[in-house]
């Protein structure tokens, strides 16, 4: 496990993991003075460099065919530098992948890049989309906090008991999971409540839903910009300075504040 790692994933597909992962990373960035990589694993495509309007020379793909002999400054050479203050490993930008290029897409040399990235970098966030955590569980095992994006609705929520269920007994630390409600509305109280309740288990942060801005943010191409006063905003910034603060190790969970912004 590498304290340095955090992997943001989904309860399903849909649910805004790219978004999170993007502008907790940009957040984290703005905060410190740490080299933040943003390693972009969600399937098939990478997402984050259309996101951010961006071309990138290299992709995560250059990364692991080249991953035997990768070492840290040659990581950081395939890394695209982004404004914000992240350095980002794109995903695939085609399909299909060549033949070499499949033989290359092992979980042994995903292994490995995480590994290299932990040492490349003062902070790595993953984005891994939506995975099996039983299938997944040795890149999974490697990050000190995961983060679960979950929207709030029953399927969403519901979902999140399989994926702990799965991640479990595939010898992921469950502790390590936390909860993230993405567009969540005050009226979504009850319904979160309920979850915790239910699972015996907190949501460590709500997200306020705020279509508008976000899709403003992905037509522009850049993360989400705003005043100090932004609810959404703020909200990203005190889960990156929990993450900071030692994350899954923090004695502090981060207050669901969202409450009073909707």
């Amino acid at each position: 496990m590498a304290e340095n790692i955090t992997i943001v994933t989904g309860s399903k597909g849909g649910v805004g993991t790219t978004t999170v992962a993007l502008n907790l990373g940009v957040q984290v960035a703005g905060q410190s003075r740490e080299r933040v990589a943003l390693l972009d694993l969600a399937r098939p495509f990478g997402q984050i460099s259309m996101m951010l309007d961006l071309e990138p020379r290299f992709t995560i793909l250059d990364a692991l065919e080249r991953i035997e002999r990768l070492d840290e400054t040659g990581l950081a050479g395939l890394a695209l530098r982004h404004k914000a203050g992240i350095e980002i490993l794109a995903g695939p930008l085609h399909a299909p992948m060549k033949p070499d290029q499949r033989q290359s897409v092992t979980l042994a040399a995903l292994m490995r890049l995480v590994e290299i990235s932990s040492r490349a970098f003062d902070r790595v966030i993953i984005d891994m989309g939506v995975v099996n955590a039983a299938e997944w569980a040795p890149v999974l095992c490697a990050a000190s906090t995961i983060l679960l994006v979950a929207e709030p609705s029953a399927l969403a929520l519901g979902m999140i008991k399989r994926h702990i269920a799965a991640a479990g007994p595939a010898g992921v630390d469950c502790d390590r999971i936390h909860v993230v409600i993405n567009r969540w509305r005050q009226n979504d109280g009850d319904a979160v409540a309920a979850f915790e309740k239910t699972h015996n288990r907190s949501v460590l942060m709500r997200l306020p839903n705020d279509y508008r801005q976000v899709t403003e943010a992905v037509a522009f191409g850049t993360p989400l910009v705003g005043s100090s006063s932004n609810a959404l905003l703020a909200r990203y910034r005190e889960l990156a300075s929990w993450l900071r603060a030692g994350g899954a190790n923090s004695a502090r969970e981060a207050q669901p504040t969202a409450q009073a912004d909707a």
